[in-house]
């Protein structure tokens, strides 16, 4: 297979990085990696063929951007490596489609429903599907009627690698954060503590274009290093803590929690990669957050045997059908240095 791919949002330790070292992981294939990013000395340049500096996803020239990027490299298939990407071609779709160029991305439903948490909890919700306690807050006069402590308080759209997220373990801690985020214009929901930090998964489920579940892979986080913790608080001999974007832990096999994910994609309808994060409470995956796109996590995943960029490409260029074996494993990470020409 020969194949021209352009990597959207290649900057480092990002999903667009991770899809570039997906890629390259097999050498059955010929393919040129196309990258592109908004920081002309972004870590993954390094990475690539050739490289683009570009606008962000919401400039008027985007579109125009990669279509000259496109024509220019003869590009077959395009993944995004950053929300704001995703959303950009997903509402661009049938412009992509129309020059036979295919898109690692899931439904323009699937992504529109997820984007907003408390849009998602409610649908699921009325599924029973698993979820924790949660309360959309909008004034502060929201709060009075909560009462499940300690509580995660997050934007409701976006916080990507947890940013803007924090723990309150009583009524006053959970009025000074409202002030503060409502101050700063977040749009807030409020989701109860479950579990603990070991018990937190993120799972990786694929399905087709036509919504068939393909497969699933299963990351039980390792939350005891620093790079793997975007917060941390200690109470009553409890450590509570909220993990950031950057996983590494348990490549398994939990086939109780991955059919309950793939319960949550079947749900949604879900036409392409999704990522299931929650934590095990009692046997139930207590759902924490979707996020409808290729994971932060697909390098780590490649490894163990699941290659999902490699796969999606394959089924869109040959017709192949999708093989998502793999094996156990523990796969670290850490943060790594480059000097850039």
């Amino acid at each position: 297979m020969i194949a021209n791919v352009l990597v959207l949002g290649v900057g480092a330790a990002g999903v667009g990085e991770q899809i570039i070292k997906s890629l390259k992981l097999q050498n059955i294939h010929d393919i040129k990696i196309i990258g592109s990013d908004i920081n002309p000395n972004s870590y993954g340049r390094a990475l690539v063929d050739k490289f683009y500096e570009v606008p962000v996803a919401t400039s008027n020239n985007y579109l125009k951007v990669l279509e000259d990027i496109i024509e220019e490299n003869n590009i077959n298939f395009i993944f995004p490596g950053s929300d704001p990407d995703m959303m950009f071609l997903s509402k661009n779709r049938n412009h992509f489609h129309k020059k036979n160029v295919g898109l690692g991305i899931n439904s323009d439903e699937v992504i529109n429903l997820c984007k907003n948490k408390f849009l998602t909890y409610e649908a699921l919700s009325e599924l029973d599907i698993h979820i924790p306690q949660y309360k959309r807050i909008l004034t502060q006069e929201d709060i009075n009627d909560i009462d499940f402590f300690p509580l995660i308080l997050k934007p409701n759209t976006g916080s990507g690698g947890s940013a803007g997220v924090n723990i309150a373990f009583d009524k006053r801690e959970t009025e000074l954060y409202v002030e503060l985020m409502l101050n700063q214009g977040i749009d807030i929901i409020a989701q109860s503590y479950e579990g603990n930090k070991e018990s937190e998964f993120t799972i990786g489920v694929s399905a087709s274009e036509k919504g068939k579940i393909l497969g699933s892979i299963c990351l039980k986080r390792d939350l005891t290093s620093s790079i793997s913790l975007y917060k941390k608080f200690s109470k009553d001999s409890t450590d509570y803590v909220i993990s950031s974007g950057i996983s590494q832990g348990w490549i398994c096999h939990e086939d109780n929690l991955q059919s309950q994910a793939e319960k949550i994609a079947e749900c949604i309808n879900s036409r392409g990669p999704l990522n299931v994060q929650g934590r095990e409470v009692d046997g139930k995956l207590l759902l924490m957050e979707i996020n409808p796109r290729l994971s932060g996590t697909s390098y780590m995943r490649a490894l163990a045997g699941y290659n999902e960029p490699i796969s999606m490409l394959e089924n869109f260029l040959l017709g192949s059908d999708f093989d998502f074996s793999y094996q156990d494993m523990y796969i670290g990470r850490t943060i790594m240095e480059k000097i850039l020409d």
